[in-house]
This record gives C-alpha cells, sequence and structure tokens, in this order.
C-alpha cells in the first residue's frame, strides 16, 4: 500500500476575517433568527434554544420568522420573539429513553469488591447506566432538518443534566464503565455511532448535534476500539472497521498539525483548532459578550470566535491553559483566550496513543505494511513531544507557546499525560514516573482530594480548585505504569483519595457529579458557564476502572491497561 510522505500536512490555518459558520443550518447554526433567539435572553442558557425542535418544516419556520420581523419592523419585544419561539419550537420528541438489554444490576465487578462502603457505591454507580441511556426518535431519522441533534442508529449514553446528547470524549471513559460493567452490546453500539460519524463527516464532531459539527474533541475512537476488543476479542468487528479508525486520524494529521520551532529545529506536532469562526451556537451570547472587546476589529473578532470554539474542542473549555496575557502567562480573562497559539501535551498524547493502538490492530490483522507506517509515525510524534514538551529540569511536559517558542511551565493535570500514553521510552520511564511524582509532590499533591486542573484560582471551571474525573485516571494510571515504586505507591494514594471523596459527594448528595472541588472532600466543583451537572457519565466510568484496579478482588486483567 502507497503511504504518503510522514509529514507532508497541512499546515494549520490561524483565522481570517472571513467568516465561517458552526454549520449549514439557517435556524441552529447562523442567522438572523439565531440572532435575534438568542440575544433576547429568553432563556438562562443558550443551549436551551438551539435544543429544541421545529414544530413545523424549515420553510415554515422561516416564513412565520420573516412574519413576526416585518410585523415589528425588524424590532421585536422580548415578549414577541418568546411568543414565535413557543409557537414554532419544542422540547419533545427527539429522543426517547432506552433500557439497554445487557444491562445487569450487579455484574461480576460488584460481586468481586470486598470493601462494603464501596461495593454498595459501586452497585448505585452501575444502575445509573439505564437513566442516561438514550436512542433517537423515529421524528428525527424522518425529518432530520427540524432538529439539532444527528441521527444515530444505537442508542448511547449521554453524560447528564444539560448534556442530554452523545459526546466524544465523554464516551471514551463511559464505555470503560460499560464494559466493566460487562454492557458489551451497549459499548460497540456507542463505538459504531462514533464510526457512523466519521463515515458520514469525516470526523467526529464534540457532540451529537449539528451545531458542533465546526469542532472535534481529543481523538479517543481508536483508543475505545482498544478497548473494547480487549474486552471482547470482537476481532471482526475491528477487522471492518479499521480503515475508518485511519479516516479518523487523518482528519487530525491534515487538519490540526503544523510546525513548531524549538531551539532552531521545526517539529511537527497537533494543536486544537475549529474551523469555525463564529460564535457557538450553544453559548451564542455568552461569546457575543466575551469577544465583544474586538466588535471594531473583524478580524480580532473572528480569531477570539475561533479560539474560544477551539478552546471547546480541547474539552478543556475553559481554562487559563488557553489565555495568554501580555507577557505570554496564563490568564482569567477568556477575551484573552488563544487556544490554538498553545501545543498541547494533552492533545499530543492522545495522538501518540493511538497511533501505538493502529500498529497494534495491524499486527493483530497481519497487515505488516500498515503496521510499519503506524510505528513509524508513533516513534517520530514520540521524539517530537520528547524534544518540544518534555522539560528535563523540572521533570515533567509542559505545554509549548508556539508564537514565542517556550514552554509554559505552569502546573496542570495535562502535564501527567505523556506517561499515561507511554509516550516515554522503555529505558527511561520509571525515571520519569518518579520525577513525575516528585514534580507532583513539589505542588501539594496530597493536600487535594483529586489532581487540580491547574493550580490558577481563575474562575474557569477547568481551573482551580475544580479536579476532574478523566484526568484522575491520566495521572494514576501514568504513574502507576511508570514501574517506579515510588510512582506507584502515590498512585494509590490518589486513587483512594479521588474515589473517597466521590463516595461522600455520592452519600451526601445521591448524585454524581461532573466535577469535583479538590480542596474539600465530598465536594462538588464550580464556576464556568453553567451550573454543576450531575449524572455524570464520564465521572462513573472513570471512578469504576479506578476501583477495579485497586479495589476488586478476584480482579481480571484490567481493561484497557494491559501491555
Amino acid at each position: 500500500m502507497i503511504r504518503p510522505c510522514l509529514f507532508v500536512l497541512a499546515v494549520v490555518v490561524v483565522a481570517s476575517g472571513a467568516q465561517r459558520p458552526s454549520c449549514q443550518s439557517p435556524v441552529y447554526c447562523q442567522g438572523d433568527l439565531l440572532h435575534v433567539v438568542q440575544t433576547a435572553k429568553i432563556f438562562n442558557d443558550s443551549k436551551t434554544f438551539v435544543d429544541m425542535s421545529m414544530k413545523n418544516n424549515l420553510n415554515v419556520t422561516l416564513t412565520n420568522f420573516d412574519i413576526l420581523m416585518r410585523k415589528t419592523n425588524r424590532r421585536p419585544s422580548k415578549a414577541q420573539i418568546e411568543e414565535f419561539v413557543y409557537q414554532n419550537f419544542q422540547m419533545i420528541g427527539e429522543m426517547e429513553d432506552f433500557y439497554p438489554r445487557d444491562f445487569r444490576p450487579e455484574p461480576k465487578i460488584v460481586r468481586e469488591i470486598d470493601d462494603k462502603q464501596i461495593r454498595m457505591f459501586l452497585t448505585q454507580i452501575v444502575g445509573i447506566w439505564p437513566q442516561l441511556t438514550r436512542k433517537i426518535s423515529h421524528h428525527v431519522f424522518e425529518h432530520p432538518e427540524t432538529f439539532s441533534l444527528i441521527p444515530v442508529r444505537n442508542a448511547f449514553i449521554i453524560p447528564g443534566g444539560r448534556f442530554r446528547e452523545f459526546y466524544y470524549w465523554d464516551s471514551y471513559w463511559i464505555l470503560k464503565g460499560l464494559l466493566l460493567s460487562d454492557m458489551k452490546e451497549t459499548a460497540k453500539g456507542v463505538i459504531d455511532n462514533f464510526l457512523y460519524m466519521v463515515d458520514t463527516y469525516g470526523f467526529i464532531p464534540n457532540g451529537g448535534r449539528i451545531y458542533y459539527l465546526n469542532r472535534s474533541q481529543p481523538p479517543v475512537l481508536t483508543l475505545m476500539m482498544k478497548d473494547y476488543v480487549h474486552y471482547t476479542k470482537d476481532f471482526e468487528f475491528l477487522r471492518s472497521n479499521v480503515k475508518v479508525l485511519e479516516r479518523e486520524l487523518r482528519f487530525w494529521l491534515t487538519k490540526r498539525v503544523s510546525p513548531v520551532q524549538k531551539n532552531g529545529d521545526e517539529y511537527f506536532l497537533a494543536r486544537f483548532d475549529s474551523e469555525s469562526d463564529t460564535p457557538r451556537p450553544e453559548s451564542y451570547l455568552e461569546d457575543l459578550e466575551t469577544c465583544a472587546v474586538y466588535e471594531n476589529n473583524t478580524e480580532d473578532l473572528h480569531d477570539c470566535y475561533a479560539d474560544i470554539k477551539s478552546g471547546a474542542e480541547s474539552g478543556w473549555d475553559f481554562t487559563s491553559r488557553w489565555i495568554f496575557n501580555g507577557n505570554g502567562d496564563p490568564d482569567g480573562d477568556l477575551s484573552k483566550i488563544s487556544t490554538r497559539r498553545n501545543v498541547p501535551v494533552c492533545l499530543n498524547s492522545f495522538l501518540y496513543k493511538s497511533f501505538v493502538c493502529m500498529h497494534y490492530f495491524y499486527v493483530v490483522l497481519r497487515e505488516p505494511t500498515d503496521a510499519r507506517y503506524w510505528l513509524d509515525l508513533a516513534e517520530k510524534w514520540r521524539h517530537s513531544i520528547e524534544q518540544v514538551l518534555y522539560h528535563d529540569e523540572d521533570g515533567i511536559w509542559y505545554d509549548y507557546d508556539a508564537k514565542l517558542n517556550r514552554p509554559r511551565k505552569y502546573f496542570a493535570a495535562s502535564n501527567f499525560a505523556p506517561l499515561w500514553a507511554d509516550a516515554v521510552a522503555a529505558d527511561i520511564k520509571s525515571e520519569r514516573g518518579n520525577k513525575a511524582v516528585r514534580y507532583l509532590k513539589r505542588y501539594g499533591g496530597l493536600d487535594f482530594h483529586g489532581v487540580p486542573s491547574t493550580l490558577l484560582p481563575s474562575g474557569l471551571q477547568w481551573d482551580f480548585p475544580n479536579a476532574w474525573a478523566p484526568y484522575q485516571n491520566i495521572v494514576i494510571f501514568g504513574l502507576a505504569r511508570s514501574g517506579d515504586d515510588e510512582a506507584a505507591e502515590f498512585a494509590k494514594m490518589l486513587a483512594k483519595r479521588w474515589v473517597h471523596s466521590n463516595v461522600k459527594a455520592f452519600v451526601e448528595n445521591k448524585v454524581m457529579f461532573e466535577k469535583y472541588d479538590s480542596v474539600t472532600s465530598g465536594q462538588f466543583g464550580g464556576g464556568g458557564e453553567y451550573h454543576i451537572q450531575s449524572g455524570f457519565g464520564w465521572t462513573n466510568g472513570g471512578i469504576m476502572e479506578i476501583i477495579d484496579h485497586y479495589f476488586r478482588v478476584k480482579r481480571r486483567k484490567h481493561v484497557g491497561l494491559e501491555r
């Protein structure tokens, strides 16, 4: 098979003044109707409107809006806009609750937990899966233009709260929980939905709505397939879809990779970069207000929107990691966001791990040429991560400022991602694990009840004091698998603190949260654009992976952690 040169890749293009909308819908993504409704502040949450479905077909809806605008001389009152919305839109009919056929209230992992409190907690967590399972209504398939939902054929797991559709990187940790719950049919359907998205759009959008078609999220589909195949041995499913996995990774290689300069040398690494430079439909008013400081400069205005969307693509929406003040230091002022300037440790670690998985897949499928290609790419990526992102003096990896050509030497949970992704040569891995735990100790690793995302209290939800489930797993298992005894012991302490904080919060509130306060055990997190959400898909899956590794008595080989 003829392969293109590994680094003949498209350079990331900085947004110009030309507008690139979120998608083509004149209702859900762009246009006067969206602008008028969202700026009227009918709902407390901008997402509410773009998640409503039309009562009539698209042409009738637009005609009714035109009538309203002509009747009011294009200046309708808030009451008139509200009346228009409720006459033409509704909150029902898009999804159905779905009870998964493979759900069992007491899967094997529950029976193999010795600790009574943890076993009871885990039973309740497993019991949440049916509450979060949804299936697309037939109405969406029959009249897709009247919904913002993207129709997929299989049931899926939603995060919970305001997030009533599936999300891309949430589903990676959700899938781990489904597999540990022995729900392999549901897990396969989740993966199949994403494969359909790649087949249809050439990539996987941020979430399951058309207004997310301008951006993706951290690439984890290949990692999901690896976990699924490891658990089920369904190699035929892998064989049938391995080229789709390739296609998704090529999206990242061609759309998100650019050259990085360091010490006079050039490397290629990925950045987050939304392909749209208009306000997010689901946070329309918020983005207008954030970027209003640039209203007299069209190019800067659209750059602001593009960087906000790129920050949303990262999954860390939002954080001081993406914000640069005049000196290039992190800041809490979201209007200074410059996501595309940042070369992130996390994204490049996810890509490296995905390339290694692709090599493994092609070895299993006995395709040596393809296997060699992905192994070569993985090795080149690991070299770039080492040369650009690793800071030997501090013993940790840092994001890289592509404008000032220097590391961003600030604490972030994402700094540990290369250790978790095994993007480290085998002969120095133990040493790197030891240095990483010392780095964590310097910043008070055991002072917290969960590793905080950053140490800057900006008020943004991916900053201090919030601790998020995915990065607990990344830090814990990165340290645990490093081969260093001290790092492994420290990981165990972190794991137990995180589990006990989650248990305490559940006992007191009877729900799982999307984020937690790292300072106070059992306290949910806060900050950001919306109130704390409960559910919560990836928290549930992530905590199950930790419980499986540290609390299970007769633990079979851990899902997703095999060598």
